[in-house]
């Protein structure tokens, strides 16, 4: 069989998911296989931080119904070697989604499929990729059907979200570098634990002692996940823990003897490992998520930071599909790439198993307080990005800061907001002119406050003028107020 389409995504997790609801939002033509048969089942990535609700709503996911089906994820207590406990609040009160939330990755999929579906897209399940080639003007790529019939399919770019044991990543010689802890595992399982010391609601217990680490938080379903980084006494052992193997370690680690834990699903063990690619994106191919990275469970942060990943690259290969330069999608790979290094190097410092030398607990908490900023994820910024322009240094926003919501005129004077214009897919123009000049494909707005009033965030003097990208990040800040500088600014990244 052959076929052809703009687009193949390889993989529908959430990752995946949200690369395709991108392409979907702007019209381009693609496929999303997975090779499983139905979605994967379990709990897994439950942690959902802030910037990821952000992004939820700039796709016109609905939020508020998400809401309602998790825990509002408000603090994590700290129990640091017998020391006093260190407790954080995790709440964000910048922005519409002040806390994460707490909710099985099935519901995740879930919500990101129902959205996919609105906007016309379906998953093709049962299909794996086994090989793949291409050329200056496309990419033949080899898919294998349920019943062994394969098919080859020509498009114009490929996306693997195949996750950590990509096969389309191997098959481009694409070099994969890992950090592995030798001596330690993950054990996990999600259960009702009767007996540990009391938690408040939406708070998560963190437990560092001298044999290992101990993580325990709430579930919506009443469960708590319950998750152990201990010494390995059997690096042989591929065989999923008991219920009493878990138990065990609860018991010991959290200093509660009578523990018990009940009804359990999802029983796991892994040994840890930190996994990044030497590069991003090879021709017309391109990682996303743990194709790209693969980073340790314990830091909460994979599936959100390939949520990103995706979110990221979709609107550029869109623009890319429409006309703009190729150039654009080599500012993928510059922005996600050192977001990787990053976190790799913030898990790697702050990870215990319960091996080797353990960390004091002055460390610990030093450690903590630099994780808050950087944990949910508003902190990411790409200063350093090629797209990140501006006329002069100053105070506020700066080119390749993430744009925080705020209120808006249009260019009818009509009030809306920055995600009200987001969720339109392209650029906004963000003017302190009493009429922002139009620019093409853009959507011009004014801010509804006085400078005054936004000095906080924005900090924009009367003249200046924001373009924010379609993935909310500041592209290019003037202080001329001139269309022309925009104008010129847009072209260089879109052509035209």
């Amino acid at each position: 069989m052959a076929s052809a389409t703009e687009v193949v995504v390889v993989g529908a997790g959430p990752v995946g998911l949200t690369l395709a609801i991108e392409l979907a939002r702007r019209q381009v033509d693609f496929r999303l296989v997975d090779r499983r048969v139905q979605p994967r089942p379990g709990t897994r990535g439950c942690t959902v931080w802030q910037r990821t609700l952000e992004t939820f709503d700039l796709m016109g996911l609905p939020t508020a119904d998400f809401q309602t089906r998790a825990v509002g994820y408000q603090r994590r207590v700290y129990h640091p070697f017998g020391e006093a406990e260190l407790a954080v609040d995790l709440r964000e009160d910048e922005g519409p989604h002040p806390l994460p939330l707490l909710i099985g990755q099935q519901e995740t999929e879930r919500a990101l499929t129902e959205r996919l579906r609105e906007l016309g897209g379906e998953i093709e399940r049962g299909v794996r990729a086994v090989d793949v080639d291409q050329d200056a003007d496309g990419v033949s790529l080899t898919l294998e059907h349920g019943d062994a019939a394969r098919e080859t399919v020509r498009a114009g770019w490929v996306i693997s979200a195949e996750g950590s044991h990509s096969v389309l990543r191997d098959a481009l010689g694409i070099p994969w570098h890992t950090t592995r802890f030798g001596g330690t595992q993950l054990v996990q399982v999600d259960a009702f634990a009767h007996g540990l010391p009391s938690d408040g609601p939406g708070e998560a217990h963190l437990y560092m002692t001298g044999d290992g680490f101990l993580g325990t938080l709430p579930l919506p379903d009443g469960r708590r996940r319950l998750f152990a980084a201990v010494a390995d006494p059997d690096p042989e052992n591929r065989l999923d823990p008991s219920v009493e193997e878990v138990e065990a370690y609860v018991r010991k680690l959290s200093g509660a003897p009578d523990v018990r834990l009940a009804s359990p699903l999802y029983n796991w063990r892994v040994r840890l490992h930190n996994s990044v690619a030497a590069q991003f994106r090879e021709g017309r191919c391109f990682l996303v998520g743990d194709a790209a990275r693969t980073v340790m469970p314990v830091t909460a942060q994979g599936m959100n930071t390939g949520i990103q990943d995706a979110f990221n690259l979709g609107w550029k290969l869109a623009a890319v599909i429409a006309g703009a330069p190729d150039r654009l999608l080599d500012t993928y790979d510059a922005e996600r790439l050192p977001v990787a290094h990053d976190l790799l190097t913030r898990t790697e410092r702050s990870f215990w198993g319960g091996v080797g030398t353990p960390p004091t607990a002055e460390a610990v908490a030093t450690g903590v307080g630099k994780q808050q900023q950087a944990r949910g994820e508003k902190a990411v910024d790409y200063r350093s990005s090629p797209l990140s322009r501006q006329s002069a240094e100053r105070p506020g926003l700066a080119a390749g800061d993430r744009a925080p919501q705020v209120a808006l005129l249009g260019a009818d004077g009509t009030a809306t907001t920055l995600y009200d214009e987001l969720r339109h897919g392209g650029w906004v123009l963000i003017a302190t002119a009493a009429t922002p000049g139009a620019l093409p494909g853009v959507r011009a707005t004014r801010l509804a406050a006085t400078t005054r009033e936004t000095a906080g965030y924005y900090a924009l003097a009367l003249g200046e003028t924001l373009l924010i990208r379609p993935d909310g990040y500041v592209g290019y800040r003037s202080a001329s107020g001139r269309d022309e500088d925009a104008v010129g600014y847009l072209t260089q990244v879109l052509g035209g």
